[in-house]
């Protein structure tokens, strides 16, 4: 019995003794998760109170910015029915951001007045400069933004306007039956070139020529009938009744025998001028009564481009002579076209001035009922400063552009727009040449952040490569 517990106690003895041994081989692990845990305690701890000053921060800078525009503040906050659509507003509106509008909604209005505006102020730039010491990533309680700058320099832009037009033909005439009869050849087909008085169809003629013999039999007896009147009144042996009714039958003869001509010739239908025949209306064998359409020609070798000009627009057209004409069905091709006629009335619906232009077509590439882009030079405006129309924001119907100053902050200038010519956009007050325009990044920035410049051009093109 002594003998099993001597054993019982030896075995136990040899477990813990294994157990320690593991416990010590395990001990740097221990410490070094230890270590681990302290470290990442301080670590979090560091990074919350980063995180607390950074949100502190955008607080007070909500506040001053609140207090600087305190009149529209209020009037969004008395206009909106809850506090989120007053958030989306202030947020949209003075070009915030959602935390900011937030901080803002939710302050006691009176934090706004003038007497705490120097303790915000004061307490937003200790909380700066601490953090600007530590090193720590935000200054002035935003990101630091990479932006890219448009350097202005004195450039050319130019006041156009731009129309859409028709394509006409210059002349589109339309060839009619000027006698009935029934097509005995068509002389043409669509698509062929035609000469002036070339034929297009002839038509069954015997009719006609049998009134032309006809007529032409009584106009020659009734001239001898005259002559012989004629002789008898010099011998006075008929009176000048007699023969002025010779006379009057005569000429009423001739008059129907040169209309059978006349009808006779008609049969042969010719075309009054030279161009294309653009279309037939009859088939060989058809009757044509009088009037019926015959045939379409056109000239091509010129064309007419029409276009409505706006009453506003009137005075500077006017005073053109030269217009560039696109034409998109060749490839956005542009020709020159000058003027030919501008109306002196409007259309009565539309109010629009018709403007006929010429453009030449000998190659006969360009074709009729093609649709057309009228380019309008009004004037060119040169050492302008133009800049980019997407490089503005627009804030409560005013234009802002944000320039960077020679310390890398950005400064929020109000500008006056004049002319715009495709994407860009003249700048008639508010920048000068020289400025260094944000024109990528804008929208990131706010009135004296700090931002890093990443590029500067000086060519608007620059910008999209």
């Amino acid at each position: 019995m002594s003998n099993m517990t001597t054993d019982a106690g030896t075995n136990q003895e040899s477990l813990s003794r294994k157990i320690l041994k593991k416990l010590w081989g395990m001990l740097p692990f221990i410490l070094l998760v230890l270590i681990i845990i302290v470290l990442s305690g301080g670590i979090k701890e560091k990074k919350q109170l980063t995180e607390a000053k950074k949100k502190g921060l955008r607080a007070l800078q909500a506040m001053t910015f609140a207090a600087e525009n305190l009149d529209r503040i209020i009037k969004v906050i008395r206009s909106s029915e809850n506090s989120a659509d007053a958030v989306k507003e202030l947020a949209s509106g003075l070009s915030m951001s959602k935390q900011q509008a937030e901080a803002i909604v939710h302050m006691p209005l009176g934090l706004l007045t003038k007497m705490e505006q120097e303790k915000i102020a004061e307490n937003a730039a200790i909380i700066e400069e601490e953090m600007k010491q530590n090193g720590e990533t935000e200054i002035q309680g935003r990101q630091l933004v990479n932006v890219v700058a448009l350097e202005l320099v004195p450039s050319m832009i130019r006041d156009r306007i731009n129309f859409p037009g028709t394509i006409e033909p210059w002349i589109k005439l339309d060839i009619l039956a000027e006698v009935r009869g029934k097509v005995l050849k068509k002389v043409v087909v669509e698509g062929a070139a035609i000469n002036k008085n070339g034929i297009i169809a002839i038509l069954d003629a015997r009719d006609y020529e049998h009134a032309y013999k006809s007529a032409k039999a009584s106009y020659k007896a009734a001239v001898a009938s005259k002559e012989r009147l004629s002789e008898l009144f010099k011998k006075q042996l008929a009176t000048l009744s007699q023969l002025d009714s010779a006379v009057a039958q005569a000429e009423n003869y001739k008059a129907q025998m040169d209309t059978a001509k006349l009808n006779v010739e008609r049969c042969t239908i010719r075309s009054p001028i030279s161009g294309t025949v653009n279309r037939l209306f009859f088939e060989e064998g058809e009757y044509l009564n009088f009037s019926d359409k015959v045939s379409e020609v056109l000239q091509t070798e010129k064309l007419k481009v029409k276009v409505g000009i706006p009453e506003s627009d009137v005075d500077s057209v006017r005073m053109l002579d030269s217009f560039d004409v696109r034409i998109d069905a060749l490839d956005k091709k542009v020709v020159k076209a000058g003027k030919h006629y501008l109306s002196k009335t409007t259309d009565s619906m539309a109010r629009l001035y018709d403007l006929e232009l010429m453009i030449d077509n000998a190659s006969g590439e360009i074709l009729p009922d093609m649709f057309a882009r009228v380019d309008i030079l009004k004037r060119e405006i040169p050492n302008a400063i133009a800049v980019p129309l997407y490089s503005l924001i627009s804030v409560n119907d005013h234009n802002i552009a944000y320039v960077v100053e020679d310390n890398g902050i950005a400064s929020a200038r109000k500008v006056e727009l004049g002319v715009q010519e495709g994407w860009l956009v003249e700048i008639k007050n508010g920048l000068k040449h020289g400025d260094k325009l944000i024109a990528v990044g804008q929208r990131d920035v706010s009135d004296g952040q700090k931002v890093k410049v990443m590029r500067t051009v000086t060519d608007p093109e620059e910008l999209s490569e």
